[in-house]
């Protein structure tokens, strides 16, 4: 329960120091109230570092930890509070265990109890503040020291094997066994941050996850150029890919922006995250964003991996297309080459060439059905040697919805019949003779897959 009332101070009024307690837990609870009512979890670490020399040895210690606690307790080590003592182990993590956790405890506040205790009483590991006396200085003279009374807060490590009533805890770390096992910190647990540049394996996480994203941003543009060399109708294999690349790119500059500042909130890391998860979603026929785990303060490291294993097997997808390109070489002057390496383009499948050239769209529609001949790359050299067709091309004015139709360039239909045919099936080559008529080509050919 938050106490929200003030103290009303009037003149002549006796004080006690029941008044000042008062006031001081009215500023507190108000603090709490706000912080809880604007902010999502508003409790977690800033940034801490774990000892790891000390748990080689067997004990957990802290060097340095700052934060806020659940009931709003903010603690700043070693700067303004002192490190809790350092824990041995060993004793309470038998082998049969496959992990300990590590938590941060203090001694919640009682409403109507002894909330501070001298640190020789019988009930100072009680208390939820030490009373410790501190000289200080008179701040307009800087001289005049005089002894105060200040309340350490009673923070100390528990462990989850360990009875944690009337304790207030926060989770701090795992501790796992090595090969051969010696004690390490789980390099994947994730506590209960307000800062994501609070934890290393989400910032590393995260990093990983930008430099993916960016790897995809330039793989997918590389297609999206390709393109627009020229006016293009687009096919729909072209503007699913366009799609994937919006959700890619309107990803970066906000995860890039989470990595810079690291001090987001791991919440609006998540909200980034799952957006993009979402919208992944849509080039999976298996997936639905249901799928996408909810944020879980408690189990940031749960929560994320598989936020984070989501995006990444979404982003491994492939565009369905039923287009295929089969790569030409120049192999000699006027000839080019491929190789035959996915079976479907020899069944039931449509081949379309595309050629271009500065000679002109009348001279390509016109002369490439007489001129240019394909065949086998075995036996394409001996058409052009006894002036023998190759496979029949008929000029395409519009090509198939599934191919990505540029202005500079003319389709023509591949008629798959014939001796060339069969010899194409045969030895899984192509070849194709462009001669010195059509200057400067540029060659395609693409094969449609049916359904």
């Amino acid at each position: 329960m938050k106490f929200l009332s003030k103290v009303v101070w009037s003149e002549g009024m006796y004080l006690g120091p029941h008044h000042f307690q008062v006031q001081n837990r009215y500023f507190e609870d108000s603090i709490r109230f706000a912080t809880s009512s604007v902010w999502f979890e508003p409790y977690g670490f800033t940034g801490y570092q774990l000892d790891a020399e000390a748990l080689r040895n067997g004990t957990v210690g802290l060097i340095h930890a700052r934060g806020i606690l659940p009931d709003g307790l903010l603690f700043q080590m070693p700067e303004s509070d002192p490190l809790p003592a350092v824990r041995a182990i060993a004793d309470v993590f038998p082998p049969t265990r496959d992990f300990l956790t590590v938590l941060l405890a203090v001694p919640t506040r009682k409403q109507d109890g002894m909330n501070c205790a001298a640190s020789d009483s019988e009930f100072a590991m009680e208390a939820r503040y030490v009373a410790e006396n501190q000289v200080v200085h008179d701040d307009n003279t800087g001289r005049e020291e005089k002894p105060v009374q200040l309340g350490r807060k009673n923070i100390r490590f528990l462990l989850d094997t360990e009875d944690a009533e009337g304790m207030l805890t926060m989770p701090l770390a795992r501790v796992l066994r090595d090969g051969a096992g010696h004690f390490i910190y789980d390099p994947e647990f994730i506590p209960a941050c307000v800062r994501i540049g609070a934890s290393e394996p989400l910032m590393l996480m995260l990093q990983r996850l930008v430099e993916i994203l960016e790897d995809k941003s330039t793989a997918l543009s590389r297609g999206k150029k390709s393109s627009a060399g020229a006016w293009a109708e687009y096919s729909t294999r072209d503007i699913a890919s366009f799609w994937m690349l919006h959700a890619v790119n309107s990803a970066i500059a906000p995860l890039r922006h989470q990595l810079m500042t690291k001090r987001g909130h791991p919440e609006e890391l998540y909200v980034e995250m799952a957006r993009l998860g979402g919208a992944l979603c849509t080039f999976a026929i298996d997936s639905h964003p249901r799928a996408i785990p909810l944020y879980d303060h408690n189990e940031l490291g749960h929560c994320f991996r598989e936020l984070d294993r989501h995006i990444r097997k979404h982003l491994e997808a492939i565009v369905p297309t039923n287009c295929l390109r089969i790569a030409l070489e120049k192999a000699a002057d006027y000839f080019y080459t491929g190789q035959i390496t996915d079976q479907r383009v020899l069944d039931r499948s449509r081949w379309v060439l595309a050629i271009g050239s500065p000679a002109g769209e009348v001279d390509l529609i016109t002369k490439t059905p007489q001129i240019v001949k394909i065949c086998s790359g075995k036996y394409v050299g001996e058409l052009v040697k006894r002036a023998l067709p190759g496979l029949a091309l008929t000029h395409l004015p519009v090509p198939p919805s599934a191919v990505s139709a540029r202005v500079d360039m003319q389709y023509f239909s591949v008629d798959k019949v014939g001796p060339c045919w069969d010899s194409i099936v045969k030895t899984r080559e192509i070849g194709v003779y462009v001669p010195g008529d059509l200057p400067d080509t540029q060659l395609e050919l693409l094969v449609v897959l049916e359904s």
